[in-house]
């Protein structure tokens, strides 16, 4: 009649009934704990990334009912270990197991955040090149080859080194364009600017000027050696820039070198000596290599 009256006391005695042998063991107890530990460091570490990455990685709403789950957990686990070690066992491997999914999850965000950041700075990149680049020739443009010059000298005179400058311009280039066309004249110009980057260093900068001006930077070298750089670079144009494609050009260069004075001059002066002398060359009858006469002062 007392058992009728009461329906929770079977419950109860099944609950106090003694636990299987391999919970009883403390098996159960420990999977409990260490499902238990695996909760509460699974948590911090959702916290800890929310608040420094915030919604990009873990949104609030995804991970907060675990937070509130694991936040139950520990009272429930230590409740029920008491009671039933297995069941503890089962809802902390449970718990730990939701948590392990949500890690796993916010893992594989930050992967493809991780990815979307280096594609963005390869675009970057990308564009600063492409920015830098002439669009016909590929060397540098006008201005990325200014910006070159002026670290490249800044370097040079820190480093107490010499630094030379070319510019050559392929003769009577606007017979080429008048004659042939300007398809031609834009091989012709790449076609140039191939081979002269064939015969400089891998210091060495090439960039277009405009028009069919080109100029060559040289770090480390001095006049003469300036003077023989430009020699080759003529030579390299003269024999093999008599076709370009199936055209007969027989391209020339004019070249003037000039040797950078040192911090005391402008970039601007270097760049107008060099200037200067690629045109003299070009007044005293084409195809030749002229350097400017100045030269830095000895060290004392």
């Amino acid at each position: 009649m007392a058992l009728r009256s009461r329906p929770w006391l079977p419950a109860l005695a099944t609950l106090a009934s003694p636990a299987p042998a391999w919970a009883a063991d403390g098996f159960a107890p420990a999977l409990a704990w260490v499902g238990l530990g695996i909760v509460l460091g699974i948590a911090a570490l959702l916290v800890i990334s929310w608040r420094h990455l915030s919604d990009r990685v873990a949104p609030l709403s995804s991970w907060w009912p675990f937070a509130g789950a694991a936040l139950a957990c520990g009272p429930v686990v230590w409740i029920s270990l008491k009671l039933l070690p297995a069941l503890a066992a089962a809802i902390a491997l449970a718990v730990a197991a939701w948590g392990l999914w949500l890690a796993w999850r916010q893992a594989a965000r930050m992967r493809a955040l991780l990815d979307e950041r280096d594609h963005a700075r390869a675009e970057a990149k990308r564009a600063k090149l492409n920015s830098e680049r002439d669009a016909l020739t590929g060397v540098l443009n006008r201005g990325a080859l200014r910006q070159r010059l002026e670290r490249l000298a800044e370097e040079t005179a820190q480093d107490r080194r010499p630094l030379s400058l070319l510019y050559f311009d392929i003769d009577l280039f606007k017979l080429v364009n008048d004659s042939l066309g300007h398809g031609v004249g834009d091989d012709c110009l790449k076609a140039v600017a191939n081979v002269v980057g064939a015969e400089l260093r891998g210091g060495d900068v090439l960039g277009r000027l405009g028009g069919e001006e080109f100029a060559v930077v040289l770090p480390g070298a001095r006049r003469i050696h300036a003077i023989a750089v430009g020699e080759r670079i003529r030579q390299a144009v003269q024999q093999r820039c008599r076709t370009v494609g199936e055209e007969i050009v027989e391209l020339t260069v004019s070249i003037g070198a000039a040797e950078y004075l040192g911090p005391a001059e402008a970039i601007d002066a270097l760049m107008d000596r060099a200037d200067r002398a690629m045109y003299l060359a070009k007044d005293s009858g084409r195809n030749m290599v002229v350097a400017d006469p100045a030269a830095p002062a000895a060290p004392n």
